[in-house]
């Protein structure tokens, strides 16, 4: 007969007293369950083999995700450095841009009061 212990129960205000064994249940090894045509014991140690290579796996992915970020984070900052040189860049072309056809007004406006001058002297003779 199994190993158990006694319980005993009282039941409400009478004297009722109830008594039954509590029996353990017996081991079982995991060598003893078979699983298909494998021992649990073998089916656990192949699972803790590919948590271990799957784990070994997603570090190695993490550690590549994280090489990708840090030379996008590089080239992120390279592209805004070249981004600020090209804004001087076209602040100086407009600026030139503008003095350039301040110049030409400039060069019109003399050349117009020229051909004035000129259209008066002809206008005289």
């Amino acid at each position: 007969m199994p190993r158990g212990r006694a319980l005993s129960v009282r039941a409400g205000r009478g004297s009722l007293v109830r008594t039954m064994a509590v029996t353990r249940k017996p081991k079982i090894q995991a060598s003893e369950v078979e699983v298909g045509n494998r021992t649990l014991d073998n089916v656990l140690i192949d699972l803790a083999e590919r948590i271990k290579a799957y784990g070994e796996l997603s570090a190695e992915r993490a550690r590549q995700a994280d090489e990708r970020m840090r030379r996008l984070d590089e080239r992120f900052a390279e592209i805004a450095e070249q981004s600020a040189r090209n804004e001087e860049l076209v602040t100086i072309a407009l600026q030139t841009i503008s003095a350039v056809s301040q110049d030409l007004r400039a060069l019109a406006q003399r050349t117009d009061d020229r051909l004035v001058t000129l259209e008066k002297a002809v206008a005289a003779e």
